[in-house]
C-alpha cells in the first residue's frame, strides 16, 4: 500500500492506496466522490472525466498514484460556495443527465 496526497476540489486529500487503484475508484470509494462514473470500464463514455491539473482526463484510466501531488477537480467542486449548481450540473438536472457524453469538452 501506498500514500497519496493531492488536492481535490481545493481541499486536501490523501489515502492508502494499492499501486493498481485507478484515481476513479480512490474518488469514489476512498473520497465518497460518487459524481465521478465509471460507464463502460474502457474508457470511451466519458462518464469518469475529471480535471487533473486543468486537463480533462478519463480518470478510469489513470492511477491514483499517478494524480500523486495534482490539482484534481470533479463535478462536485464545481457548484458554487453557496451550493448553487454550475452550468454543468444544471445542465444535468434538467436533462436528465447520465454521464458526460465526450471527455474532448471542458467544463
Amino acid at each position: 500500500m501506498a500514500q497519496v496526497k493531492m488536492t481535490v476540489n481545493g481541499k486536501p486529500a490523501s489515502g492508502e492506496v494499492e499501486g493498481r487503484t485507478l484515481l476513479s475508484t480512490f474518488l469514489r470509494d476512498g473520497l465518497g466522490l460518487t459524481g465521478t462514473h465509471v460507464g463502460c470500464d474502457t474508457g470511451q463514455c466519458g462518464a469518469c472525466v475529471v480535471h487533473v491539473d486543468g486537463v480533462a482526463v478519463k480518470s478510469c484510466n489513470m492511477l491514483a498514484a499517478e494524480a500523486e501531488g495534482a490539482s484534481v477537480d470533479t463535478i462536485e467542486g464545481q457548484a458554487g460556495a453557496d451550493g448553487s449548481l454550475n452550468v454543468i450540473q444544471q445542465a444535468f438536472q434538467d436533462h436528465h443527465g447520465l454521464h458526460a457524453a465526450s471527455a474532448r469538452r471542458a467544463w
